[in-house]
């Protein structure tokens, strides 16, 4: 028996998907996720298979999957993909502090299709419905190259 192998601890880690409505996320959060969890706040709008979004009913589906994301860091599942489309680092901030706090290496993960930054091919091809306009919103507001530096730092907009 190899006892340096099994002794050995696996490395945790976290997937930050980052990408607008279309871009091919939850398709690579699938590739990604190899034993472990994909949670997205979209999960919280499933109802018998079918998306049923309540825009109402964001802010806590949001604070839904963050607690979901911690009771899986409790656990120790490993990876943590989390499907969402993170535009602006302070997004990412609640899902970064549970990573520090459970041991995890947190990655930022986004697409590498062609039309990432398409917003008339997003609004073609995004299943939830999701608007041109919204998508056009969604661009206008995307941080390149976010880091956990850059997520720690960051602060949620103040509502006007």
């Amino acid at each position: 028996m190899n006892w340096y192998k099994t002794s050995q601890a696996k490395e945790k880690i976290l997937y930050i998907m980052r990408g607008i409505s279309g871009s091919g996320k939850s398709s690579l959060a699938q590739e990604l996720v190899k034993g472990g969890v994909v949670l997205s706040t979209d999960d919280f709008f499933m109802e018998s298979g079918k998306y049923e979004f309540d825009p109402d009913g964001i802010g806590y589906a949001h604070d839904w999957n963050i607690e979901r994301s911690e009771a899986a860091m409790r656990k120790g599942i490993s990876p943590i993909v989390i499907d969402n489309t993170t535009v602006e680092a302070w997004e990412a901030k609640p899902y970064v502090n549970q990573a520090l706090k459970y041991g995890y290496k947190v990655e930022f993960r986004e697409p590498d299709t062609p039309w990432k930054f398409d917003a008339e091919e997003l609004a073609k091809r995004n299943t939830h419905g999701v608007p041109r306009e919204i998508i056009d919103i969604m661009l206008s507001k995307w941080q390149k190259d976010i880091n956990v530096e850059d997520v720690m730092k960051s602060e949620k907009p103040q509502k006007t």
